[in-house]
């Protein structure tokens, strides 16, 4: 009996990491509700805020990280191949590192740009992030297509974005 008991109990591990597998955004491939706080600590941005149509990249990110300030300079750089795109980029970070990120690469100027901030905590534990920067990309019906985990060359996003 003893010898079940620590069977028993050896395999219940394996078990919860099987069921742990998936992450919720692999069970449910369409893009989650969700709502950032903007900069401006006043507006909100949610999934109905994006263009209809659109293929959607959802970036999370910490300003502080230096591949995520190296895929939002790829970002920048290629606009002209990503204005199709919405981009929105989380972070849980104060509104002032958000601020200041966003006026260090301008991407005010850029409409198709979204930056806020994740004050229910909800994507990083949607996607199970690991590394940052992390891209998910859903085609134009809001469907999940791919994620990428740390930088992603513009090449590999263009190909997911077709």
């Amino acid at each position: 009996m003893r010898i079940f008991t620590l069977l028993l109990l050896g395999l219940i591990p394996l078990g919860a990491f099987s069921q742990d597998s998936d992450a919720p955004y692999l069970r449910n491939p369409t893009l989650p509700s969700f709502s950032l706080l903007m900069e401006d600590s006043t507006h909100w941005i949610t999934q109905h805020s994006l263009r209809r149509g659109a293929p959607v990249i959802i970036m999370l990110f910490s300003p502080d990280c230096s591949h995520c300030r190296e895929q939002t300079a790829i970002f920048k750089k290629n606009m002209d191949r990503l204005r199709h795109a919405e981009i929105v980029m989380t972070t849980f970070q104060p509104l002032h590192k958000i601020r200041d990120f966003c006026r260090e690469y301008e991407l005010h100027q850029y409409k198709n740009i979204h930056v806020g901030r994740d004050v229910k905590f909800f994507f990083a534990p949607f996607y199970r992030i690991k590394y940052a920067p992390f891209l998910a990309i859903y085609d134009r019906q809001r469907q999940f297509v791919k994620a990428f985990e740390g930088d992603t060359k513009i090449d590999k996003l263009l190909e997911v974005l077709k």
